[in-house]
């Protein structure tokens, strides 16, 4: 992994945030862009400024917010992390975060969860996952009360498909630096045929793509997707969870859309990895 993308919105809420994208840089040993996106307040019909001239004015202003925010809160963390400081002036955070994306191309664009008390709706609901549906990179959603800690285990949620092999490769990104063992689990119902074969032929493939091995492999039975999920997730003391954002119907495939990585996003309080097909 050579470069990380943070999106922030500077509030005192997002410190910790920043500094886990910091930390996580330094570990993966990736360079870090932390990106601000803004937008020019209603320009005044008798202004005798043109909209470029308090365009280039602002872009100024807040590259100096952003690179004062980052030395405030970062000067008790020493790393040999190249940083680099990006603004964007856009009325929507949401086309501000993927036009950036787009034009950088990071291996893994981080933000932080989403926090009542953001400012402008920065990182809600919505733009996270308007974010999980359409940007071209893994996004690494981080609660904001969340400081940096070794990353031990990443559970993945399996639904035995091809897209899995390569969302898992992307996973190893980040599971190598840490040498975490990652959990593989398959959430189904009781009714489901076979799922320990299908679950031992998922296993028996995937070592065959990959010189990783250190890796479980486990069926949880339970109606409820989620639910099942979750209790997973407390059983083995999770650090991180990855899905995959998956666009085709059908029982587990649908409870495996984006409904439920929404929902976990919404609810989780560890590190959530999104991955979708432009990310893969």
């Amino acid at each position: 992994m050579k470069n990380i993308l943070y999106a922030t919105d500077c509030s005192k809420h997002d410190t910790n945030t920043l500094q886990y994208a910091l930390m996580l840089s330094d570990t993966l040993k990736a360079n870090l862009t932390v990106l601000h996106i803004f937008s020019l307040p209603p320009i005044a019909v008798k202004t005798i400024r043109s909209k470029k001239y308090l365009s280039e004015h602002a872009y100024d202003e807040q590259l100096l917010v952003l690179k004062d925010y980052c030395s405030n809160n970062l000067k008790d963390n020493e790393t040999d992390v190249v940083i680099k400081y990006e603004v964007r002036e856009d009325d929507s955070v949401t086309n501000g975060i993927l036009s950036e994306t787009a034009a950088l191309s990071p291996d893994l664009l981080i933000i932080g969860m989403k926090d009542e008390h953001t400012a402008r709706g920065s990182f809600t609901g919505s733009i996270a996952k308007a974010l999980i549906e359409k940007v071209a990179a893994p996004l690494f959603i981080v609660p904001s009360t969340k400081s940096f800690q070794k990353i031990k285990t990443l559970v993945y949620a399996t639904d035995f498909e091809e897209d899995d092999f390569l969302a898992i490769k992307k996973l190893l990104n980040i599971a190598k630096p840490f040498d975490a063992v990652i959990k593989v689990v398959h959430i189904t119902n009781k009714d489901e045929f076979a799922v320990n074969d299908k679950m031992a032929r998922f296993k028996e493939m995937l070592f065959e793509k990959t010189s990783y091995k250190n890796m479980t492999f486990d069926v949880s039975i339970n109606d409820n997707i989620y639910e099942g999920l979750r209790v997973y997730i407390d059983t083995v003391n999770a650090d991180m969870i990855a899905l995959f954002e998956r666009e085709q119907n059908g029982f587990l495939k649908r409870l495996f859309h984006k409904d439920l990585i929404k929902k976990m996003e919404s609810k989780i309080i560890i590190p959530m990895l999104s991955l979708n097909a432009g990310a893969l």
